[in-house]
């Protein structure tokens, strides 16, 4: 590990730069920090986790900064602060926010820091997520400015939107259970100026490049880098370590899975029938959320998605120790299934892109994966609360696309068999219809009670399938135009790597299943298109 001491401190990688000024937003009065051999390296994001040493309790810092929060209107751009209420640790049992007092400090620390020279030296573990610009130079403009759009969504939830989720409109129930499912944030700020404009939508994907081009290579790399330099964001959260009695993983248990489906489903009640709020959700956020919305893509993913399932059926398709698994691949309407995605592919993301105003439209995770969910380690038979974290995907949409992501990222296909994922469905609608009855006052929990409100079967099965649709387009875009059975070996462990590709038979029980799906909106868009006269219907599919 390496110590970084306020007095002469020098960074030793790039998450440690300016770490100082960034921890003091949390504790004024911070000593020292320590920095973990072991960083999260994501391709969109860094973090480690921090050791602080402060002088005053952490506690007394909470209690400022909920009192900030009662009277903020959480309605600033880039430079606001105000995070949700840091107290919100001690509603969770075993205050898992509480810091931890080493020791009393030395005769005379405490005058050197404007304090009681009895005052007693801390140690607060936290967790310090960063996006530094200049370390996504190497990508193209459109990744490097969804990258860059990921901490500026995820910064803004934290400080506007969040405390609006939270607000207590309605005596408090349904607010009250949220907040256990969010981590307590305590500094959150971006600054992408001349990168990204502050009024320039999530989905924007075809903003120009801010670079100049022209001249020498080394002049226009030079000035490229002046323009990223400084640039990017951060966000200082509390730490869900192990030694916190919190935990990550993927795959996931059927009672796991239900634990982070009755999560998002408060997430979701908690926006849900609101159109202004979806309205600041979609102006702030995204309109189209979700990390894998069409909207947001870069487009070669899916200009190229004919080839992709050309080369990984043919890649695939010989595997003779698993013929059995990769039988499906040669069914007719499978080996034609990259053409099918890609003529339905704008018509499906349409399907799933509501308006504020749309009937069962509300706030997405967009990124719902198992391991953007922490579980508590006591965790028995669905008891304790989930913490879900990386809400840098947010935006409007609908709950079914976090549930149907979430199931094929990380429950194996065996816990999906003989109903299970039926189970898991119901389960997921029960909690959000628990949670939606709490916020609107309405009927008990007796079935006939026709004040209770409801998701209707019908709609949330079609909202389900739409979203398994749309997720195989992303795969087939992003992943699987270079995936070999090498590479599923190869990451065949890899927890934050979604199951379909890492896990042979999961990938092909998604393709059967969505084969079945896609040929159900195929003809619906057929019989829909036929009543309008606007496609052309033939055997090898839906023209446009």
């Amino acid at each position: 590990m390496t110590t970084i001491d306020s007095s002469n401190a020098a960074p030793v990688a790039i998450i440690s730069q300016e770490l100082l000024p960034i921890l003091s937003q949390a504790l004024p009065s911070v000593i020292s920090y320590t920095l973990p051999s072991e960083r999260v390296v994501q391709a969109n994001a860094e973090g480690a986790r921090i050791l602080a040493r402060h002088s005053s309790t952490l506690s007394e810092k909470f209690d400022v900064d909920d009192d900030a929060n009662k009277d903020a209107n959480h309605e600033g751009g880039a430079s606001s602060s105000s995070c949700i209420a840091s107290k919100n640790n001690g509603e969770r049992d075993g205050g898992r926010g509480d810091s931890r007092i080493l020791v009393a400090a030395p005769d005379g620390r405490g005058k050197d820091n404007g304090d009681d020279p009895n005052a007693t030296v801390e140690e607060t573990e936290l967790f310090l997520k960063r996006v530094a610009a200049s370390s996504y130079a190497h990508k193209s403009w459109t990744d490097m400015r969804r990258t860059l759009v990921y901490i500026r969504t995820e910064v803004r939830f934290y400080n506007e939107i969040a405390p609006l989720l939270l607000a207590d409109r309605s005596g408090g129930a349904t607010t009250t259970t949220l907040r256990k499912h969010l981590p307590a944030v305590h500094h959150a700020d971006y600054d992408l100026g001349g990168l990204v404009p502050e009024d320039s939508p999530a989905t924007n994907a075809e903003q120009p490049s801010p670079f100049q081009e022209g001249g020498d290579n080394n002049d226009w790399e030079v000035r490229k880098g002046r323009s990223l330099e400084g640039r990017g964001g951060h966000i200082l959260l509390e730490s869900l370590s192990p030694s916190h009695g919190y935990f990550q993983d993927s795959p996931i248990t059927p009672t796991q899975s239900l634990s982070c489906l009755r999560a998002v489903a408060e997430l979701h009640a908690a926006a849900w029938g609101n159109e202004p709020l979806l309205r600041t959700i979609g102006d702030r956020l995204s309109t189209a959320g979700g990390s894998y919305q069409l909207a947001f893509r870069n487009p070669k993913e899916l200009q190229n998605m004919v080839a992709s399932w050309e080369g990984f059926r043919e890649r695939f398709a010989g595997l003779k120790d698993q013929e059995a698994s990769v039988r499906i691949l040669e069914r007719d309407s499978v080996m034609r299934l990259g053409r099918r995605v890609y003529e339905m592919a704008e018509y499906v993301s349409g399907e799933l892109t509501p308006s504020a105003g749309d009937e069962h439209a509300t706030m997405v995770h967009g990124d719902f994966k198992a391991m953007n969910v922490f579980l508590p380690v006591e965790e028995k038979e669905g008891s304790g609360d989930a913490i879900m974290i990386d809400f840098s995907c947010a935006g409007i949409g609908y709950g079914m696309s976090d549930v149907a992501m979430h199931i094929v990222h990380a429950v194996l296909p065996r816990d999906l068999e003989n109903g299970g994922e039926k189970r898991l469905v119901e389960g997921y609608l029960s909690a959000l219809e628990d949670a939606m009855n709490r916020k609107l006052g309405a009927g008990g929990s007796e079935k006939d009670d026709e004040s209770r409100w409801t998701y209707p079967r019908e709609a949330a099965t079609r909202h389900y399938r739409l979203a398994c649709v749309d997720y195989l387009r992303f795969i087939m875009g992003r992943f699987w135009r270079s995936a070999t059975p090498e590479s599923f070996e190869k990451k065949r462990e890899s927890k934050n790597t979604t199951l379909i590709n890492r896990n042979l038979e999961a990938a092909m029980a998604f393709i059967e299943k969505v084969d079945g799906y896609l040929e159900e909106f195929e003809r619906e868009r057929r019989e829909e298109g036929g009543r309008l006269g606007l496609i052309e219907i033939t055997e090898e599919g839906v023209l446009g």
